[in-house]
């Protein structure tokens, strides 16, 4: 099975539509490794491992899984609240990616432009019992950056709260 990504959560704006992100699969390969919709499912390369829920969709090819990155969010990153969706739903890729090749000979990245060769990677999934308190596994303690003071999030405005 590979896996595929796709960047894009890394703006204010995009939490409007969406702040957690899920593992697209699609049905018949759900069916295949016992996996119903919104089910947890444990992912496992030959790096590491995550839990995360998984989400059918039709237009993932059979055989493929599918997510945005970097919507998961370290429970308190980017001043958001300790309750924050990013940080219990959203989940990372990077558990999951090596900066080297599985026998560890190459560099892990795109020939033309150097870029982590994220969208080639092999993993296996599994269908995981659900998650004690329904959060995305690994999970680490919060960020105390304290709370965020309710002004819309624009460009450098982290910088200029300190």
């Amino acid at each position: 099975m590979f896996m595929y990504h796709a960047w894009g959560s890394q703006n204010a704006w995009l939490r409007q539509i969406t702040t957690r992100n899920y593992l697209y699969l699609h049905p018949d390969t759900g069916t295949q490794h016992g996996i119903a919709d919104e089910d947890w499912v444990t992912v496992a390369s030959h790096h590491g491992e995550i839990t995360v829920q998984a989400k059918f969709a039709g237009n993932v090819q059979p055989g493929t899984v599918w997510t945005w990155n970097a919507i998961g969010k370290r429970r308190g990153a980017w001043r958001l609240s300790k309750d924050a969706p990013e940080g219990d739903k959203g989940f990372l890729l990077n558990h999951l990616i090596s900066d080297i090749t599985p026998k560890g000979d190459y560099a892990n990245a795109d020939p033309v432009t150097g870029q982590a060769a994220w969208f080639d990677l092999r993993v296996s999934i599994r269908k995981a019992g659900a998650s004690a308190d329904a959060t995305s596994i690994p999970a680490f303690d919060p960020l105390d950056y304290g709370d965020a003071d309710g002004r819309p999030l624009r460009y450098g405005a982290w910088f200029r709260m300190k």
